[in-house]
């Protein structure tokens, strides 16, 4: 079939265009859906805050096929989030970049799938997500090499939930596992996820660190591997146009400061600052490990019978596991009390000093707040002559 009009012609002899209700066929596997059938696919949730925009995206990374998801994320001042959301999946076919953003356009033909959460495959995932955000780009595609998107998210247009550094517990009881407590934030929702697709490793953290991990990642899977290392944009470019490199490859194809910047520019679409491109040249930079349940920095609790003898009660074992979660909203908190009041006095004494000539003294007790990045120091005067 070389397009539409050939592939509705074939289905008309055979009587059968309408029991697959396709529109309108894409190539390479693509199609739109009748209105009717994507009606039918409905999804199981709207897309309704940040964090169903990460389900769908996951959902369409693993039906992608993709085995390495690296997602970098950064908050503007609580108005916007950005999303760096990278895959090793099948990729997208450059004639298609632009025409996956509308609807009813899928790659899934024969079915959609059927998950715990709904049923996905009616063309709607990116269309939707499109409707809620500021921007989504596909920043680099190609057949067989990933993906990469980028979105920027009004949060006053889509809210996301408030704590998002709280990582909830694991529960295991025998061989099944259930997540418990905490709130159905991003790194929760990603968890979740993991949990049911074991053989996919999830990368998270701000978009320095998921570079970084890109491109140590593939070094450490391939060591016996000797790519090339280029200088030049134009070199690089030509050379990832010729070859069937995946984007998840692209990081580790140079060690030149100024070509790691166009890649984190051009490919990736982030803004990291030249010292930040330094330190991972550098190896300055701490990859991430992958979300996996044995890594996490919390709680599992382990709990299985312990026997007749103790009429049945359950054991609770507790272990405190290794991975760190960055903590991208709340910068003002790792600055401990103690070094806060150090830099308080500081300021007590200068105040002070500079306000013999002015009559005034600072109260004795200085207050301090913290609100996510910002420290917020509360200074009262005294006039001393109006005691």
């Amino acid at each position: 079939m070389q397009n539409s009009t050939d592939l509705s012609r074939f289905l008309e002899q055979l009587n059968i265009k309408d029991s697959l209700s396709i529109e309108e066929d894409l190539g390479d596997g693509y199609v739109r859906l009748k209105i009717s059938e994507a009606e039918r696919r409905q999804a199981f949730q709207d897309i309704n805050c940040v964090e169903d925009i990460f389900l769908e995206l996951l959902r369409n990374s693993r039906d992608a096929g993709s085995k390495n998801i690296f997602i970098g994320t950064k908050k503007i001042k609580d108005k916007s989030r950005f999303i760096h959301f990278i895959d090793d999946g099948n990729g997208i076919p450059e004639n298609l970049k632009d025409l996956i953003f509308e609807a009813r356009v899928t790659s899934k033909l024969e079915n959609g799938i059927k998950d715990s959460y709904g049923f996905h495959g009616r063309g709607m995932a990116l269309f939707s997500i499109k409707l809620n955000v500021r921007d989504i780009i596909l920043t680099f595609s190609g057949k067989s090499r990933g993906a990469s998107f980028f979105l920027d998210i009004n949060l006053d247009d889509l809210p996301e939930k408030k704590d998002q550094s709280l990582i909830p517990e694991i529960i295991k009881t025998d061989d099944d596992v259930n997540i418990i407590g905490g709130v159905n934030n991003i790194i929760k929702t990603i968890i979740e996820f993991q949990v049911q697709y074991r053989d996919i490793n999830f990368y998270y953290g701000s978009p320095i660190q998921i570079l970084a991990t890109i491109r140590e990642d593939l070094k450490r899977k391939n060591q016996d591997i000797d790519y090339p290392k280029f200088n030049e944009w134009e070199e690089l470019d030509d050379f990832i146009s010729r070859k069937n490199i995946k984007v998840t490859e692209i990081p580790a194809l140079t060690d030149n400061y100024n070509l790691m910047e166009k890649i984190a520019e051009k490919i990736f679409n982030m803004d990291i600052s030249k010292r930040g491109i330094q330190r991972i040249i550098y190896n300055e930079i701490q990859p991430l490990n992958p979300l996996k349940l044995e890594l996490l920095n919390h709680t599992v609790i382990d709990v299985h019978t312990s026997g007749d003898n103790n009429n049945g009660l359950k054991k609770i074992n507790k272990k405190d596991l290794k991975l760190r979660l960055f903590d991208e909203a709340r910068l003002a908190s790792r600055f401990k009390d103690e070094e806060i009041k150090v830099i308080i006095r500081l300021l007590k004494d200068e105040f002070n000093r500079l306000g013999e000539k002015y009559f005034l003294n600072v109260d004795k007790d200085i207050k301090f707040s913290r609100s996510n990045n910002i420290i917020k120091i509360i200074i009262e005067l005294i006039d001393k002559e109006g005691k």
